[in-house]
């Protein structure tokens, strides 16, 4: 709709306008003082004063505000619409606005600042810094959530937001709440303070040469169910596994950055007196002593427990006879030759291919009744709730240990053992943790990737005492050493 020019109107050329509002724009005095103005609109009073002389877009008709007001079904009382469809005024150009083109209705927004402060920058000094947070005062506390998630780049699932006025912590403010922010009682410059849900965030003190055993902790750590069993609020009978829930305890309490695992060290030393000391060792087999440990008080360690058929075949007469083995892992063979990069899978077929067994083994052959070479031959027969496998990147000879550092491609989202199993059911398992070990034998270092239980996007690098984000491209490399599959919902793992 367009109206006709009045004299005063005519008088008054498209591109003074655009200059009276915007010199009233950068000299307003009254900053906190606003009027939402329709996009709708406001985008055809913008195309009329680009005009160029001579013709153009037609001068707009009285502001009309009607598509930006929507009822609040909480609060009952007319709300604006989503920011998109508006832009902001001060008062002098909604003033100037209405007095040349009429309409309405008007509607004032006054803002309220606010001053965030990080409760994750608090390192005991009075001078954090603090990021300015402006919003209208009608906004909701669930808008304010969004523009402090979205500024500190936190999961809304994560923040938690105080009212931290006079410096002074307050309480909480509710995330689902529809209350604006003056309704909820704050104030233009008062502060408000941002506290982040950090559990399972913690690193692991390094205490000389105990990488590995950091590394081992936090994939266990990060095993949902020895997570879910060992944070539970009841009595473990050994000295071992009261360490080892009162460790995981520490490593997933908000706001803790680091744990010393000094006394959690001395049962491990008691328990496995190998580990005493503070020589490098191997973080699998550190794994290994942990779960026999702790096998000791509880059963949930039988989450990581399988089982592998191993046939005995006699070439000659065809007579086969099978054994049944329980493992904790499955330790895959590397190359030894030279090998620019393999897959997990062919690293599995190679652990499972059939074999001869040589002239010193020979096999007492029920048909034959006579001493034979047989060959042996490994089959998947029970697989765990918790799948470990090794990657044997260090081979020991007579004289010497060396590290096989070519690159293993395995599956983050989902390993399908589906072939491997005689009855061909669904056996789906997807990355949770990985144990790297970078560098060579005695001057290497350990250090771990895991997945957030509650959060099935995050991964972290835990490096010791210090624990930073990590992309999931980053997950699959040549450090990889132990890698931590859990089977997914609704596959089935017991195949016998």
């Amino acid at each position: 709709m367009t109206i006709p020019p009045t004299n005063e109107n005519a008088s008054r050329l498209p591109h003074e306008e655009q200059r009276i509002v915007s010199e009233l724009s950068t000299n307003s005095n009254e900053p906190d003082s606003f009027f939402a103005v329709s996009k709708m609109w406001y985008a055809s009073w913008r195309r009329y004063v680009n005009t160029p002389l001579g013709g153009g877009a037609p001068r707009p008709g009285p502001i009309d505000n009607s598509d930006i007001i929507e009822t609040d079904p909480y609060l009952g009382r007319p709300s604006l619409a989503k920011e998109k469809a508006y832009v902001l005024v001060t008062q002098l150009v909604w003033n100037t606005l209405l007095e040349w083109y009429s309409g309405g209705p008007p509607i004032p927004r006054t803002f309220i600042y606010l001053y965030l402060s990080d409760s994750r920058d608090d390192d005991g000094d009075d001078h954090n810094e603090v990021s300015d947070i402006r919003l209208p005062k009608e906004a909701s506390i669930r808008e304010l959530y969004d523009m402090v998630c979205a500024k500190t780049v936190v999961s809304l699932e994560k923040a938690h937001i105080r009212d931290y006025y006079d410096m002074r912590k307050g309480q909480f403010l509710d995330p689902l709440s529809n209350k604006s922010l003056e309704e909820s009682g704050l104030v233009t410059n008062q502060d408000i303070l941002l506290e982040v849900d950090e559990r399972g965030l913690a690193g692991l003190v390094n205490l000389g040469n105990t990488c590995y055993m950091n590394s081992a902790i936090q994939c266990l750590a990060h095993t949902p169910p020895i997570h879910e069993y060992f944070l539970r609020d009841h009595t473990h009978q050994g000295e071992l596994s009261k360490a080892f829930g009162k460790l995981l305890t520490e490593l997933w309490s908000s706001g803790t950055n680091y744990v010393v695992p000094s006394v959690f060290k001395t049962k491990v030393d008691k328990a496995a007196p190998q580990f005493t000391g503070h020589y490098q060792h191997d973080s699998h087999e550190l794994l290994l002593a942990l779960l026999t440990g702790l096998h000791q008080d509880s059963d949930i360690v039988n989450v990581f427990q399988g089982q592998c058929k191993s046939s005995l075949v006699c070439p000659v007469c065809g007579e086969t006879a099978n054994t049944y083995e329980p493992f904790t892992s499955l330790s895959l063979p590397l190359p030894s030759t030279p090998t620019w990069s393999i897959s997990l899978l062919s690293c599995l077929d190679e652990y499972l291919a059939e074999e001869p067994l040589g002239p010193d083994n020979m096999w007492l052959c029920p048909q034959c009744k006579e001493q034979r070479q047989a060959n042996k031959k490994l089959d998947l027969w029970k697989l765990p709730e918790i799948l470990v496998f090794q990657l044997k990147r260090f081979k020991t000879s007579k004289y010497f240990v060396k590290k096989i550092d070519t690159f293993v491609d395995f599956p983050v989202d989902e390993l399908d053992l589906s072939k491997y199993v005689e009855k061909g059911e669904s056996c789906l398992y997807e990355l949770y943790a990985v144990s790297n070990h970078d560098g060579g034998i005695g001057l290497g270092h350990y250090t771990a990737y895991a997945k957030m239980i509650d959060d099935d996007n995050e991964w972290y690098c835990y490096d010791d005492s210090l624990v930073s984000p990590v992309h999931e491209s980053e997950i699959v490399s040549s450090a990889a050493y132990l890698l931590f599959y859990r089977k997914r919902d609704g596959s089935d793992m017991d195949l016998s």
